[in-house]
């Protein structure tokens, strides 16, 4: 299996490059770097040992930018290479990565020896991190072959891969066998490692979780603070399609009993006009954050980078998406660090452990329509000394051991 799927992604070749640059013209890839998926930087290497740290998304990203403050604390002398997959990680990342020195920014090298083998030429990696579940054969392969050491941190292997692979277990046991270590975020997602590859699979605590709160714009939250004074605040973020009818539905039936703000952050910023006709469907008014103004509205819609800690904040309430639809669930816990109970759908294969772990402190609730908001809702803003209750668990919950954890297995307490 390995060899055919060397040979058929070095044959899709010209497709893939046809796929990238399409990508450009719909805003999901950037004309100036579109050719770093085809192992082609943009940036020039430093002097120096060199680590590559690949993430997908916004999370993954958050959680690779964890570890990698950590590293540049204990080592400040080496360099770090970030490839991310999204143009959104990327602009969120920019501004953070400028006040890290010796740390550089690529997309991500698509998984076809050619590209890849021009990419470790270039950066000349001394060791390599992917996050989460990033396993890409070629890219494994030819980090292998040059004894480059790679770790796959806060493993996560989904219920869909697990069954996928396990119809492929040796080919998919023979690719993990090449990985130095593998630090699982669950015990879950060490037993699902595990039964494909047994001796390099360890369990640390979820590396998502030793990331510091989301930051906070302290002009848009006192903007946000008047508009909202004296009013409940109803939060959710990363939502999906179908899911802001759900929460716009609690919120007008919530409305007939509390003077209600919902603040809506869609995952993808690409659809807000779709999500505004819904506003206009159910006749509320609402603002968008690039306009906002200091008058009375029922929603506002985020259409901006960056702002969810902001609204984090100022929310009696919240709610992350993706978990309504059948998408798999988003990072329930960062509500949680600020001390708001976190409602989420029945969706969260993503984060099995992480659902059931908030659930058992009483810290969130699953849903399963806006009825369920409405009720639970309804319980908070009724009695806000609940709230109390919440914030002394979250104390408990913020505990994180993973980054010593990987220092141990890593062997990044030693100086490199």
């Amino acid at each position: 299996m390995g060899n055919f799927y060397k040979a058929l992604s070095l044959l899709l070749s010209p497709i893939l490059r046809m796929y990238f640059y399409s990508r450009c013209l719909y805003g999901k890839d950037n004309w100036e770097d579109v050719q770093n998926h085809f192992g082609q930087p943009n940036k020039p290497r430093p002097n120096g040992e060199l680590i590559w740290i690949h993430a997908v998304s916004i999370g993954e990203s958050n959680a690779a930018l964890t570890y990698i403050k950590h590293l540049k604390k204990n080592s400040p002398q080496i360099n770090i290479l970030l490839t991310t997959t999204t143009v959104t990680s990327a602009t969120i990342l920019e501004s953070k990565l400028k006040n890290i020195n010796g740390c550089i920014h690529q997309f991500s090298v698509a998984d076809n020896p050619r590209w890849i083998r021009k990419f470790l030429d270039y950066w000349k990696p001394k060791q390599a991190f992917f996050l989460e579940s990033e396993i890409w054969p070629n890219t494994v392969n030819e980090l292998h072959k040059r004894g480059i050491p790679l770790y796959l941190l806060n493993a996560r292997l989904s219920p869909k891969s697990f069954k996928r692979w396990s119809y492929f277990k040796e080919s998919f046991s023979s690719i993990l066998k090449k990985f130095t270590g593998i630090l699982s975020q669950s015990e879950l997602d060490e037993k699902r490692f595990k039964f494909f590859s047994n001796k390099n699979v360890f369990r640390i605590d979820n590396l998502k979780y030793a990331n510091p709160p989301l930051p906070c714009n302290n002009e848009l939250l006192q903007k946000l603070k008047e508009i909202c004074k004296n009013k409940k605040v109803l939060v959710a973020t990363s939502t999906h399609n179908g899911e802001e009818e759900e929460i716009l539905k609690a919120h007008i039936k919530l409305k007939q009993n509390f003077d209600l703000i919902t603040v809506i952050i869609p995952r993808h910023l690409n659809r807000i006009a779709e999500i505004t006709k819904l506003f206009d469907k159910y006749r509320l008014t609402y603002q968008l954050r690039s306009k906002l103004s200091s008058s009375a509205t029922d929603v506002i819609c985020v259409d901006t980078f960056g702002e969810v800690g902001t609204c984090f904040r100022l929310a009696d309430v919240t709610f992350v998406g993706g978990s309504l639809v059948p998408i798999g669930g988003h990072n329930i816990y960062e509500p949680v660090v600020f001390g708001k109970p976190v409602l989420f759908g029945p969706y969260m294969d993503n984060a099995i452990e992480v659902r059931d772990f908030i659930l058992k402190n009483q810290a969130g609730f699953e849903i399963k329509s806006y009825k369920d908001i409405v009720s639970i809702c309804n319980n908070f803003f009724s009695h806000p000394n609940t709230l109390e209750k919440i914030q002394t668990i979250t104390k408990e919950l913020t505990r994180n051991e993973s980054l010593r954890q990987i220092d141990e297995i890593v062997g990044f307490s030693r100086k490199i």
